[in-house]
């Protein structure tokens, strides 16, 4: 009997593990979506600078360097939030590889476990089966 809730326990873990592996998926996947977005808006800062940061017009060369200040910042916000993005996507993988890690090594246990109670069967089928052969015999011994 213990050696059923032994099992009942690992398999409970593999269960709460796998679930922790695909909620960590599933926010690595978000991160990578964000880092993505991140990184289209500074393609388009840059194709927007390429665009305007130049003289043009006399009207426009006052505006100019307050446009490519504006633009420099905001891709320096836009570079700092993708760092930190990578700062968390890190973390989660770090976390993700642990969690496999735990999980392999309770599956092993669970196959242990799994062949330790097989081979207890087994063991009690074949002495249950030896006592009947030997109950048997002593029958026809008495009886013949």
């Amino acid at each position: 009997m213990p050696e059923r809730r032994r099992i009942a326990a690992l398999e409970l873990i593999g269960r709460i593990r796998q679930h922790e592996i695909d909620d960590l998926g599933a926010r690595m996947t978000a991160l990578r979506e964000a880092q993505s977005r991140v990184q289209d808006q500074i393609a388009a800062l840059d194709t927007q600078v390429d665009r305007e940061g130049r003289v043009t017009s006399p009207e426009n060369a006052g505006y100019l360097a307050s446009f490519l200040r504006a633009a420099r910042a905001r891709r320096n916000r836009l570079s700092a939030q993708f760092a930190q993005l990578e700062t968390e996507a890190a973390m989660i993988e770090a976390d993700l590889l642990e969690a496999f890690r735990e999980t392999k090594i309770n599956d092993a246990v669970l196959d242990r476990a799994r062949d330790s109670q097989k081979l207890h069967q087994n063991r009690i089928e074949t002495t249950a089966a030896e006592e009947v052969a030997r109950n048997a015999y002593l029958r026809r011994k008495a009886g013949g």
